[in-house]
């Protein structure tokens, strides 16, 4: 088992729930605490959201929760052979996977394929290319491509579809839709895309892009057959992957049966998948637990609880999407524009005890964004950093020239479609006023939330909770779509470091992996030792499954994958 994944069995459980009754009486002690909750219109996405859907109910599953009534779907039709049954909360909102949505994500695998793409482990696995060639140079990358590749409709899927998907990254109209600007933005450095034949494809880059195949974890093989239906919900999307979409019925199910004439001999491993989408997200594992499910998407740690004397489910957690919870510190606000003070708020952080107690036991505590080994920039004695230590803590701020530290007061605004941040941020308040340093934790609605972590000054706030993602992909590719850890012009919240940039932009075109490797290791301590962002815990995404169900995988991007999954009860 890779680096990235563990099941959690029965054992397992111990540490996890050891941790309940003390989340419980923190949040016992919010309820005492004075909160501004704010009603405002819902505001639109941000690029850099975090990386969990925000219309997700995460409240604490009730201890005794049944299966609800409600959320039985009317009438899904009988299937002939095996089928694959898995439940999520909320609703599909599209189903172009260049959406990257954390609503949609877990369908992408099931009705789409592409050129390559990453295992659990980061090893490059063939899909629709059976190779591929990186120039010396790294200005250009020729795919390969098999011949037995067909869309679900028939036609047969060739090099001159993947230049016609760059057309659309490149035709301006396309790019005012959310899925299309988002691949343009991952793809930047891409040039030109030629089928030099019917099954060869040449990706030529503007500039050496040494991490290119990283690209590819998202360039999933779409048609965009209705200019005015991008999303694909008005008709549902043409694929070529092991599942065809067969059904939608919002609020209710989306059924999809075997792709007959997929090109890997074996797979699926099922003949019909039915995915159930559940209104409140509490019920999901209820369901898993009284047999209506084969598996699930775990969006709440408590769900792990009912789990405990329950032999007959077994749960993968898997950190391949690279997702982490952070703090957004202004640095704008004195004394937070010093890096001194900035470190010594990293210092008051107990990360540990914020991981039993907020997150159940799940995850890992950090000070670095690349905590990973296999990461370019990884290094290990950064990982953490700084341990928990209010004595150095108040060091520092007298570096920065704070000596009342009474005099510090700061708002923190969570939202409880992630209580963990709530959670965490009582612990740190209580840390805190160990040193006479105020901290107010105010609950507000998500469209605030999103208005603050939007605003390049957090509305006037010392700080802000949030999560970023793909610290486990390439740091290329990292740095140039989670702009909050830029240190230039790109970085809306004003924070710069000249000596960031030029690596970031030195790191992105280097083709020696050695100097690479050292580039982005110093560019890790800048980032640890600047704290313009605090890293707190890794944000691992979790599922249940019946011990029917076999052969399930996640991929690199943190994405299921279930053309291999088999039921063997059946």
């Amino acid at each position: 088992m890779d680096l990235f994944h563990k099941r959690l069995t029965r054992r397992n459980f111990v540490h996890l729930t050891a941790a309940v009754s003390m989340t419980a009486a923190l949040a016992a002690c919010a309820e005492d605490d004075d909160t501004d909750d704010v009603d405002v219109e819902p505001a639109d996405d941000t690029d850099d959201e975090p990386a969990v859907d925000p219309d997700d109910d995460t409240e604490d599953e009730p201890d005794d929760a049944e299966p609800a009534d409600d959320d039985e779907p009317d009438d899904v039709p009988d299937v002939e052979g095996v089928q694959f049954t898995y439940g999520e909360g909320g609703e599909y909102t599209d189903f172009n996977p260049w959406s990257f949505s954390a609503t949609n994500n877990h369908i992408y695998n099931q009705i789409f394929t592409r050129l390559v793409y990453r295992d659990g482990s980061g090893e490059v696995q063939e899909d629709i290319a059976e190779s591929w060639e990186l120039a010396d140079d790294a200005m250009s990358l020729t795919f390969q491509l098999r011949q037995d590749v067909y869309w679900h409709d028939g036609e047969q899927c060739t090099a001159e579809d993947f230049v016609t998907m760059f057309g659309y990254t490149q035709d301006d109209e396309l790019n005012e839709q959310p899925p299309v600007a988002t691949l343009r933005r991952l793809i930047e450095p891409v040039e030109d895309v030629e089928a030099t034949d019917e099954f060869t494809l040449e990706v030529s880059f503007s500039e050496p892009t040494p991490y290119a195949m990283d690209f590819f974890d998202f360039w999933f093989a779409i048609r965009i057959d209705d200019p005015d239906d991008v999303t694909f919900v008005s008709t549902l999307p043409v694929g070529t992957g092991p599942f065809v979409a067969e059904e939608w019925r919002p609020g209710e199910f989306l059924r999809l049966s075997a792709f007959e004439d997929f090109y890997r001999e074996g797979e699926p491993g099922v003949d019909a998948l039915v995915v159930r989408r559940f209104e409140a997200a509490e019920t999901v594992v209820p369901n898993l637990r009284a047999e209506a499910l084969d598996g699930a998407f775990v969006t709440q740690l408590g769900e792990l609880e009912p789990l405990e004397d329950d032999d007959e489910h077994w749960i993968e957690i898997s950190e391949t999407g690279g997702v982490i919870y952070n703090i957004i510190v202004n640095t704008n606000i004195p004394p937070f524009d010093q890096p001194e003070a900035r470190r010594a708020l990293s210092y008051t952080l107990n990360r540990r005890e914020m991981v039993d107690a907020a997150f159940f036991g799940v995850g890992s505590p950090i000070t670095s964004p690349f905590y990973h080994p296999e990461s370019l920039g990884y290094v290990e004695d950064l990982v953490l950093a700084h341990e928990f230590d209010l004595d150095r803590a108040r060091e520092l701020f007298e570096e920065a020239g704070v000596t009342d530290l009474s005099e510090i007061e700061m708002t923190i605004n969570v939202t409880p479609n992630w209580p963990q941040m709530e959670l965490y941020s009582l612990m740190w308040q209580q840390d805190l006023a160990e040193l006479g340093i105020t901290l107010n934790v105010n609950e507000v609605e998500t469209a605030l939330f999103y208005d603050i972590g939007g605003d390049p000054d957090l509305l006037g706030n010392e700080l802000h909770p949030w999560l970023n993602g793909r610290t486990t992909l390439d740091p290329a590719l990292f740095f140039a779509t989670q702009i909050q850890y830029r240190g230039g012009e790109s970085n809306t919240y004003g924070y710069r470091n000249e000596e960031l940039e030029d690596l970031v932009a030195e790191g992105a075109v280097e083709p020696d992996e050695d100097r690479r490797r050292e580039i982005y290791q110093r560019a890790n301590e800048i980032t640890v030792e600047s704290c313009h962002m605090l890293q707190l815990v890794t944000n691992p995404r979790i599922w249940a499954f019946s011990n029917a169900v076999s052969d399930i995988s996640i991929d690199f991007i943190g994405n299921l994958q279930l053309r291999r999954a088999s039921l063997n009860d059946s």
